[in-house]
């Protein structure tokens, strides 16, 4: 779980340096490179000049509608698209008009036929700036526009290279307080990365068939880079990064969503966002929770708690098999006091292996029924129920339905309590196990495990929803596999929301 950025913290602390910076941002096509440019305009506090080279001004705006909302944000569009002169032209011209360039000067005679080779978007845009005020000039593309402007040259003439054009313009940029940025549509290296103060590349790559966006920063003089790495999404046009994971005692989470509607049949997860994406849990069926080793144990944890509360508020009962480092005390706390202890006393129970010689009680002792042994040290047969099944089956109607959560891992050990192994027969017999709990009833079950388990093999054909939960570099990934959702990534919650789930597009 992570925080969503409109842009890096390390790119916000590198406009925010004095002027002259300049910076390249290069990368493939389609990998997000003028979404972030116009992210980094967005958030300038100065003028904002975007020059489009390959992408006609009209077509810009139609991708990114929020550009026209009014000029409300002040960027500055300069079609380049339409633009015919190639340096063979500025040649002709700066060769027509030399006795008029030159003067006793040699500084400024050097300093404006160094102008005058410039391209004329750049020569447009230059006067555009103000010396006094800090300015964001984006090229989008640079590539396109030196193709362009550089042209198959005009024979003899002795034309500037493209190396000397873009030194020409750094030292240009050394006399005003403009920050430059570079677009280039390629991944390699090339001058520029040597040239510039600030480097950042834009990739794409699909993982188990969905499209993921990362950013990866390379070079930002005088700025500390802490996170190099960001995945990033371009839903409804704009540019969102999300920051790694927080520590658990860090994070913020919020109070479950109240459900908008009552469905039949239907349970509410007490989540918007996560009903928006996965749709609501079933009656009568199970969801799988495949989690990749690397994921917090937390993770599972925050995703349950919402539907745990709104089945209790909802005056459901809730059966909680937890893994073998999560108490009672935990839950309560994931809950953030979205209902009322009473009513977690009186409509959750937690099926435990017996206690260890050290353990001591636990302030939801009430809660609590272990396996294993009973009171007086008599083994329990593990046929006998403890009244479990009474318990979610009675309290659990069409209008309050039942929550039955179990975490393999927790499995694993009360089996192992009752001194039975779990063969590859009785992992072949669990979905059966699971679906007759639930199955005719107004109960959902959930079952969470390692998406190495052996045990969640058999029950991946059963499940109404596979959801799978995996880290990568401190973000929490989340998709459904059956039925198919994109990628999400699991962000903070705030006072109305426990979480948030953003789409990776």
């Amino acid at each position: 779980m992570g925080a969503t950025l409109p842009i890096p913290r390390e790119l916000v602390d590198f406009l925010k340096l004095p002027g002259p910076q300049s910076m390249l941002l290069r990368g493939p096509p389609g990998s997000g490179k003028t979404s972030l440019a116009l992210a980094l305009l967005q958030s300038f506090a100065g003028a904002r000049h975007f020059v489009t080279n390959r992408v006609p001004s009209d077509d810009v705006l139609l991708a990114f509608p929020w550009l026209g909302q009014n000029g409300r944000y002040g960027i500055q569009v300069l079609d380049n698209t339409d633009e015919n002169a190639d340096l063979s032209q500025a040649t002709r011209a700066l060769l027509r008009s030399g006795g008029n360039v030159l003067s006793d000067d040699a500084s400024a005679t050097r300093e404006l036929t160094e102008f005058l080779w410039l391209p004329g978007p750049l020569q447009e845009a230059w006067s555009r700036l103000d010396p006094q005020q800090p300015s964001l000039l984006v090229i989008d593309s640079w590539e396109a526009l030196v193709e362009s402007y550089l042209g198959h040259g005009n024979g003899g003439a002795d034309l500037p290279t493209r190396g000397e054009i873009e030194r020409s313009l750094l030292r240009r940029l050394g006399r005003v307080r403009a920050h430059v940025l570079f677009v280039l549509e390629r991944e390699d290296q090339t001058q520029l990365d040597y040239l510039v103060n600030g480097v950042a590349v834009t990739s794409r790559e699909v993982v188990q068939g969905r499209l993921e966006r990362w950013l990866t920063i390379l070079k930002l003089r005088g700025v500390r880079i802490e996170n190099p790495l960001y995945p990033f999404s371009l839903e409804s046009a704009h540019f969102e990064c999300i920051v790694p994971v927080r520590p658990y005692g860090q994070l913020q989470g919020g109070r479950f969503n109240p459900a908008p509607d009552q469905l039949p049949g239907l349970l509410w997860p007490g989540s918007r966002a996560f009903a928006d994406s996965f749709g609501r849990l079933p009656l009568g069926k199970s969801t799988l929770v495949e989690v990749e080793k690397d994921v917090p144990n937390q993770i599972p944890h925050l995703l349950l708690a919402p539907m745990l509360a709104h089945t209790v508020e909802r005056n459901g009962r809730v059966i909680f098999v937890p893994d073998a480092s999560t108490l009672p005390e935990d839950v309560w706390e994931a809950l953030h006091g979205s209902i009322a202890r009473h009513r977690f006393l009186e409509q959750v129970r937690f099926l435990l292996p017996p206690a260890g010689p050290n353990e001591g009680k636990s302030e939801f002792e009430s809660t609590i029924v272990r396996l294993g042994a009973s009171a007086d040290g008599v083994a329990v047969s593990p046929t006998d129920d403890l009244g479990m099944d009474q318990f979610l089956r009675s309290g659990s109607t069409p209008d309050s339905p039942g929550l039955f959560i179990v975490f393999l891992q927790g499995l694993v050990a009360i089996t192992t309590a009752l001194g039975m192994a779990i063969t590859p027969e009785i992992a072949q017999r669990l979905p059966g196990q699971i679906q007759a709990a639930v199955r005719g009833s107004p109960i959902h079950a959930i079952a969470v495990g390692s998406s190495q388990s052996p045990l969640l093999d058999p029950l991946r054909a059963t499940a109404a929803l596979r959801l799978h939960v995996r880290q990568v570099q401190g973000r929490i990934f989340l998709h459904g596999s059956d039925p198919w959702t994109p990628t999400f990534v699991l962000t903070e919650g705030h006072d109305n929301a426990p979480y948030g789930l953003l789409r990776v597009v």
